[in-house]
């Protein structure tokens, strides 16, 4: 099971809130804590909310980025 905290921000249409779940997230009961949010410059902005979603590196990836960086020096 993902324990990973999840943070969303959602708008509160006519006294009703969705909340989309991660995939693979499968508990029954959750704790939901409703903070009001009256800052919008607190909202991720479209390029921070990309990065949010992008994929992470993988170590194996990190490590052949090194290896390649290495292998660059030697030519130097």
């Amino acid at each position: 099971m993902n324990l990973s905290p999840v943070k969303q921000y959602a708008d509160v249409v006519n006294g009703v809130i969705h909340i989309r779940v991660p995939e693979g997230f499968d508990a029954k009961r959750v704790e939901l804590t409703i903070v009001p949010l009256e800052d919008e410059s607190l909202l991720p902005t479209a390029f921070q909310q990309f990065l949010l979603d992008s994929p992470e590196m993988s170590d194996d990836e990190y490590k052949a980025i090194e290896e390649k960086r290495q292998h660059l020096q030697i030519w130097k």
